[in-house]
C-alpha cells in the first residue's frame, strides 16, 4: 500500500488551509533477483575480419520485470474540478544501490501539470511518450509486465519505454472510452543541442488514440523526431518515424493480443548489446538514432492466462523485418520467443521466472540471444 508522507501532514498543519486539500505520496518498486544470458554470433571487426564471439553472464539482475525506482507524486485541489499535479521518479540498482542514471536525479518522470474531469489533463516535464504508456496498457499487468514491454516493445522501437526531455502532453478526458493524446518536445535531449536557436534542437512529436471498452483495448499512436539543423541528419532532411497499432480482448480464461509497428528512417529505442559483441564502432542501437532509408515492420502475438488464485503466465512471439543494413549493420529477421510466469505472495509481493530466446537480434545474421531470470518484486 502507498503510504502519504508524515511531512505533508506536518506541513499542513503548520499552513493551514493552503495545504488543506493537498496530498504527497511516497512509492516504489523493488526487482532484483539471479539472471542467465547468452550471446552467440559473429562480428566485423576494424580490419574488416569475420570474428565469433560466444559470451555469457549469471549475476543478479535489476529491474527485470520492472524497473527499480522510488518516487514522490502529489496533487492540489484547485477548486472547480481543477487540480495541480506533479511527480518525480527516480531509477536505481538494487544490487548496489547505485542510480541507474549518472547525470539526472530522477531520470524516470520529472512532471508538473493541471488535470480537470471536464477538459482533460496537460502535463509537462521529462516523461513517457504517448506510444509506450498505450502499449503498457495493452499488455497490462497480466502480460508480465516491463519485461513483457522490454522484450516485445524493442522491436516495436517507439513502444520500449521511450522518454522525451521538455515534452508537454495534452490527454483529452475518457470520452465513451475513447481518450486522445498529442504532445510536442522541444528538446527531447539536450546533450544533442547544437545551438541555441529552436531548429538546433532534437525534437519530437508524438500523438496516439486508445478505446477501452470491457474486456476490449485497441490503440493506435505515431511519433517523430526532427533532427537539429546543424547535424547530418538534419541537413538531409532525416526524420525518423513510427505507427504503431494494437489491440487485446481478455476472455477470462485467457488474455489474447497483436499489435503491429512500422518505423522509418532510425530508431526509438535503445538496446545495448552484451560484452564483446560490437556493430562496427559500437555495443548496440542507441535511443533516438537516425539511419537515413532504414525501414521495419513487426509483427507482435501475446497470450496470456491465470493459473489458480495466485499465479499467471504468459507467451508471446515477434517477429522484425529489416529492410537494409544501415542501422546496425545487418538486415535479418529478428524473431524473439518470450515465456513467463508470476506468482502472488501478496498483493505487493511476487516472485516470477522469465526466459527470452531472440534469433538475428538486432537484426545481425546468426546472433542469437538467450535471457532466463528469476526474480522477486515488491512494491511499496
Amino acid at each position: 500500500m502507498k503510504k502519504s508522507l508524515l511531512a505533508t501532514a506536518v506541513l499542513a498543519a503548520a499552513s493551514g488551509n493552503a495545504f488543506a486539500q493537498s496530498s504527497v505520496t511516497l512509492y516504489g518498486l523493488l526487482d532484483t533477483g539471479v539472471g542467465y544470458s547468452r550471446l552467440k554470433g559473429s562480428y566485423t571487426n576494424a580490419a574488416g575480419q569475420s570474428v565469433g564471439v560466444s559470451d555469457s553472464t549469471v549475476g543478479m539482475t535489476n529491474g527485470v520485470k520492472n524497473g527499480t525506482r522510488w518516487g514522490l507524486r502529489g496533487q492540489e485541489d484547485l477548486g472547480g474540478g481543477l487540480y495541480a499535479t506533479f511527480q518525480l521518479e527516480s531509477g536505481f540498482n538494487v544490487s548496489n544501490g547505485s542510480n541507474t542514471s549518472a547525470s539526472r536525479m530522477f531520470s524516470r518522470e520529472t512532471t508538473l501539470g493541471l488535470k480537470s474531469l471536464t477538459w482533460g489533463e496537460v502535463k509537462a516535464g521529462r516523461q513517457y511518450n504517448v506510444g509506450s504508456r498505450m502499449l503498457a496498457d495493452l499488455f497490462g499487468g497480466s502480460f508480465g509486465g516491463g519485461f513483457y514491454q522490454s522484450v516485445t516493445g524493442f522491436g516495436l522501437s517507439a513502444g520500449d519505454f521511450v522518454r522525451y526531455d521538455n515534452l508537454l502532453v495534452y490527454q483529452t478526458p475518457n470520452l465513451s472510452g475513447l481518450t486522445a493524446s498529442a504532445g510536442y518536445s522541444f528538446n527531447a535531449e539536450e546533450s544533442r543541442s547544437a545551438g541555441t536557436g529552436t531548429a538546433d534542437k532534437l525534437r519530437a512529436i508524438t500523438a496516439g488514440l486508445n478505446y477501452k471498452n470491457g474486456p476490449l483495448y485497441a490503440f493506435a499512436a505515431y511519433d517523430q523526431l526532427n533532427a537539429p539543423r546543424g547535424s547530418a541528419a538534419g541537413r538531409n532532411g532525416v526524420r525518423p518515424k513510427n505507427y504503431m497499432a494494437g489491440v487485446s480482448y481478455d476472455f477470462s480464461v485467457v488474455k489474447a493480443l497483436l499489435a503491429y509497428g512500422r518505423t522509418t528512417d532510425g530508431w526509438f529505442a535503445a538496446q545495448t548489446l552484451p560484452s564483446g559483441f560490437t556493430v562496427g564502432t559500437s555495443n548496440g542501437i542507441g535511443g533516438l538514432a537516425f539511419a537515413d532509408g532504414f525501414r521495419s515492420n513487426s509483427y507482435l502475438v501475446g497470450l496470456s492466462a491465470p493459473l489458480g488464485k495466485a499465479g499467471s503466465a504468459f507467451a508471446s512471439w515477434q517477429r522484425v523485418d529489416a529492410n537494409n543494413t544501415s542501422l546496425t549493420g545487418g538486415d535479418s529477421t529478428m524473431n524473439t520467443y518470450s515465456v513467463g510466469y508470476s506468482y502472488n505472495l501478496s498483493k505487493r509481493t511476487d516472485i516470477y521466472a522469465l526466459a527470452s530466446y531472440t534469433k538475428n537480434f538486432a537484426f545481425l545474421d546468426d546472433a542469437k540471444l538467450t535471457e532466463t531470470s528469476i526474480g522477486l518484486r515488491h512494491r511499496f
